[in-house]
């Protein structure tokens, strides 16, 4: 899988060309250089702007899932759409991911034409904190997979071993006219072997679900559906 980094270097080296390090400047002057004037946020609004709500409309993304998709703060997003925020290859590159993991390239080039001269240059350092965000999604991501897959485990388990006592508790009636004891005993014993059946065919479209779960070819930065379905009793 392709990540930040190689997107950044996979970007026009005008694009990309290294600016002085963050801590050079105050933070004060480093915000004010990622501020537009007033007719530059118009331009960037129409532009970059309109194109990043027209991608997310296209794959119904909403900003929060293509802030979870592309490890981009949601307000970044807000902004660049709003076209208050001069944007940087590396931010555009992830945005590119989240929208299109499959195929990220022409679609940060569609961006960066968008955002023309208004491109910021990359830094060293937020080019390596972007990866560490990537990273950490990965991780996080590949933390819930793992335990969906333990849970589909211990769900087809639990439900060969319902199955077992759900055979085992099934009752089988004396010969000869039964008593009202009797008959009250079978009764229980078979209400019984219908409720382990029943929770054994729980457990085995759990087990199922939570297969299909991983099997479906979701975002790899996706974790929405992995949470809905650990948290499902």
């Amino acid at each position: 899988m392709t990540d930040v980094r190689s997107f950044a270097r996979s970007l026009p080296p005008r694009a990309i060309a290294h600016a002085p390090a963050s801590g050079d400047h105050p933070a004060s002057v480093r915000f004010e250089r990622s501020q537009p004037d007033d007719a530059e946020r118009e331009r960037l609004a129409a532009t970059l702007g309109a194109l990043l709500r027209s991608l997310r409309a296209e794959r119904r993304l909403s900003t929060r899932a293509l802030a979870v998709r592309s490890t981009v703060a949601r307000s970044t997003i807000t902004r660049l759409e709003a076209g208050e925020r001069r944007p940087r290859p590396g931010v555009l590159a992830a945005l590119a991911y989240g929208l299109d993991h499959e195929n990220p390239g022409p679609v940060a080039e569609l961006l960066q034409a968008a955002a023309a001269d208004s491109l910021r240059p990359d830094t060293p350092q937020g080019l390596r904190r972007r990866a560490r965000r990537f990273g950490k999604a990965r991780r996080e991501v590949k933390a819930l997979r793992d335990e969906v897959g333990r849970e589909a485990g211990r769900a087809r388990v639990a439900a060969r071993q319902l199955a077992l006592a759900g055979a085992r508790a099934f009752p089988i009636p004396p010969a000869g006219n039964l008593t009202r004891a009797q008959l009250d005993r079978l009764e229980a014993q078979l209400d019984r072997a219908e409720a382990l059946s029943a929770e054994c065919e729980r457990l085995s479209r759990r087990a199922h679900d939570l297969a299909a779960t991983l099997a479906w070819p979701y975002h790899p930065l996706e974790r929405t559906h992995l949470e809905r379905h650990l948290q499902e009793s």
